[in-house]
């Protein structure tokens, strides 16, 4: 079966201004969003987990919102992202981002997502 793989849009590539990483062992769990049971996710190894930041125009908000909702479908597919040193990794996001409109026409998204063994 082939993973797949949320589209980014283009209008929001590019490094995150803040990139926090760990290397985290074996893990059984199951999210929950409004007390409905979303994914459970069971890995076999460690796992990547990381804290992202990033600023970007107001004018990429809705963009940026189809990504998580409908692309990655609230986080249940994995999607691409550009590491620090330029390399693409497939990622998910292990919750919502959290959006801070910082002025009139730009916003921070905060993000956490996971990246599990054996992903390209």
């Amino acid at each position: 079966m082939a993973l797949q793989i949320a589209a980014r849009p283009a209008t929001i590539d590019g490094c995150m201004q803040s990139w926090r990483e760990q290397s985290v062992s074996n893990l059984i769990r199951s999210d929950m969003d409004w007390a409905i049971p979303k994914v459970r996710r069971r890995t076999t190894g460690r796992y990547r987990k990381l804290d992202a930041v990033v600023v970007l125009k107001g004018e990429v908000y809705n963009d940026f919102v189809t990504w998580f909702e409908v692309n990655c479908r609230q986080g249940v597919d994995p999607t691409k992202i550009i590491t620090p040193n330029g390399v693409e990794e497939v990622w998910r996001f292990s919750e919502p981002p959290s959006i801070e409109w910082i002025q009139s026409n730009a916003f921070r998204a905060t993000m956490k997502f996971e990246r599990l063994p054996g992903w390209p």
